[in-house]
């Protein structure tokens, strides 16, 4: 389910999670997603990448599976998510976190398979 996995270049473990989510989803380099990332916060008028409403807004093209709450039933978990998705690539919107679930393993510099996914986005299949 889970597999430790740094994509920051001097394997630094820091609070970047949107940098190493979308590098590692979508295999480019770490820096070039960096500067990608600032580009488009300066384009968008967006204070940062990090923002809730700017990831949305990157990512809006690609599919998105909702994950609603729902009374008396416990949200769904990575563990739950990756399970579900045996194949493909997906960033995951946790509580609090971005992640990559690729062929059902959650890639990511600590174990946050316990925390409940809100939102996810197909990375390897894109829409128009």
């Amino acid at each position: 389910m889970y597999n430790y996995y740094n994509r920051h270049p001097k394997g630094i473990k820091t609070g970047d999670c949107v940098v190493r989510a979308i590098s590692t989803a979508f295999d480019k380099d770490y820096m070039e997603t960096r500067r990608e990332l600032n580009q488009k916060k300066r384009e968008w008028s967006f204070t940062s990448y990090k923002d809730t409403e700017f990831i949305y807004k990157y990512l809006e093209n690609r599919p998105r599976y909702i994950f609603k709450a729902v009374k008396g039933e416990p949200r769904i978990k990575g563990t739950d998510f990756a399970q579900l998705h045996p194949k493909g690539t997906f960033i995951l919107k946790m509580a609090g976190h971005l992640s990559v679930c690729k062929d059902g393993v959650i890639l990511d510099i600590w174990d946050c398979t316990y925390r409940s996914v809100y939102t996810a986005w197909r990375i390897d299949e894109e829409t128009t």
